[in-house]
């Protein structure tokens, strides 16, 4: 049985996301990381990395482009192997991206 103090917890999007595959490239200080987002949301997107170039220092992390969405600058939420959780830095402008962005694929975060 479980207890209210358990070291495990279910992580619940704060969001509603939507999944898609769209190749990004994510923008170190001192290089580049090609990469693939597979869910997004109004609040923030999760990228996974090739296994061997997953390893950089977070701190060197400054922005996303995202294939036919735009480049965000973010911090990251998470790290788990070779993926990343990372919310937009500012929410400014973002949402009228993805809107024109869900609209032309015809998907929707739900």
């Amino acid at each position: 049985m479980g207890s209210p103090n358990s070291h495990f917890r279910t992580v619940v999007p704060s969001e509603p996301r939507l999944r898609q595959e769209l190749p990004c490239v994510v923008k170190l200080s001192d290089g580049e990381l090609e990469g693939t987002l597979y869910n997004i949301s109004y609040g923030g997107f999760a990228v996974r990395l090739p296994e061997a170039q997953h390893t950089f220092e977070l701190a060197k992390l400054q922005s996303v482009a995202i294939a036919d969405i735009g480049e965000f600058a973010v911090q990251v939420r998470w790290r788990r192997g070779a993926c990343l959780g990372l919310k937009f830095q500012s929410k400014r402008g973002v949402r009228a991206l993805l809107d024109a962005h869900f609209a032309k694929t015809g998907e929707y975060p739900i």
